[in-house]
């Protein structure tokens, strides 16, 4: 019996209780100190971005390349993924925005914009969090950039009638800096510590390495808020207009990931990976083409209030995902050979 089944059995760790906690006082910490230091606050954007890459290089220890190799080859839940990403979401974005913003033509296109970009970082994080697939999460972020750069401007042209143009360097640098690099420092570590005989396992148990990426997760949390409480709280009414949409669609992904990992028999690790890769967006593309390709100054807001939203949701989603290891629904043989 495995170290991971033997750690199934007995449920979770008290990490993986207070995790969510820790989390959301890190946003509190962060709002907190925009409000009290505003200046200070607003200088910690750097962090946020250092912070990612960390936190991504922590989990890229653990990362086997034969494995997002294999990975690869596995059709069914990258197909489910993709999907739900790219034939679902988009539908359910446009709707979301009819019930709730079709008195408010920018906010709606700005919601439209930040839903049908998948993330390419943060479901990375979660669903290593959520001791979910992360080397089939690897894998799937080739497609999951491929295709958003195919076929962004098709969802902005036909369902908010604007033809957007996107900066391929911007997302492409932004996987460099959130995967390639992280992936590579992490390979060369491995490297090192086999040339001096020292498993990865020890070195990371004597770092005490979960509770460093917890910290880390922590101090990411707490800049990205403090960084953005200012535009929060300038800007209450949007803040409003954009919780129910935004909440709704979260909860209306989750439940999607959980249908579908029932229905396809995917093992626990591919829905942990699902569940993230269908609810986390891709923020840092959405808003450079907010910026550049639409003169009001609402689009590029919505999509700065969206993580906001998110962030929170996605903290509160892994707790709900931790505790659902235990289903019976979930397929043991596609476990064991994940």
């Amino acid at each position: 019996m495995t170290e991971t089944t033997i750690e199934k059995k007995k449920g979770l760790g008290l990490l993986d209780r207070i995790q969510p906690l820790l989390l959301l006082g890190a946003i509190v910490v962060g709002l907190v100190l925009a409000r009290l230091k505003p200046t200070l606050a607003a200088r910690l954007t750097p962090l946020v971005t250092a912070g990612v890459f960390l936190v991504i290089y922590f989990i890229m220890l653990g990362v086997s390349t034969r494995r997002i190799m294999h990975a690869f080859a596995r059709w069914k839940p990258t197909f489910v993924a993709i999907g739900i990403n790219f034939l679902i979401t988009p539908f359910i974005a446009w709707t979301l925005g009819y019930l709730f913003l079709r008195n408010e033509p920018d906010i709606w296109v700005g919601l439209i914009l930040y839903l049908v970009t998948p993330c390419i970082g943060w479901y990375l994080v979660f669903t290593e969090l959520a001791r979910g697939d992360v080397e089939l999460g690897v894998s799937l972020l080739f497609w999951n950039v491929v295709l958003q750069i195919v076929l962004l401007p098709v969802y902005m042209a036909l369902l908010a009638g604007t033809v957007v143009h996107i900066e391929i360097a911007d997302i492409l640098r932004s996987v460099i800096t959130f995967l390639v690099l992280p992936l590579a420092l992490a390979a060369i570590t491995r490297w090192l510590l086999k040339r001096f005989a020292i498993s990865i396992e020890v070195a990371t148990k004597k770092v005490a390495l979960p509770y460093l990426k917890t910290i880390t997760l922590m101090i990411v949390i707490a800049a990205m808020f403090a960084s953005q409480g200012g535009v929060l709280f300038e800007n209450p009414s949007v803040v409003l207009m954009m919780i129910l949409p935004g909440v709704a669609f979260f909860v209306i992904a989750l439940l999607m990931a959980t249908l579908a990992a029932r229905l396809f028999r995917l093992s626990y690790p591919e829905f942990a990976l699902l569940a993230f890769t269908t609810t986390a967006r891709n923020s840092e593309a959405s808003l450079a083409i907010a910026v550049t390709a639409f003169s009001s100054p609402l689009v590029a807001l919505t999509v700065v209030i969206g993580p906001s939203i998110e962030l929170p949701v996605l903290i509160l989603f892994l707790r709900i995902v931790l505790s659902m290891q235990q289903k019976k629904w979930f397929s043991r043989a596609a476990e064991q050979s994940a």
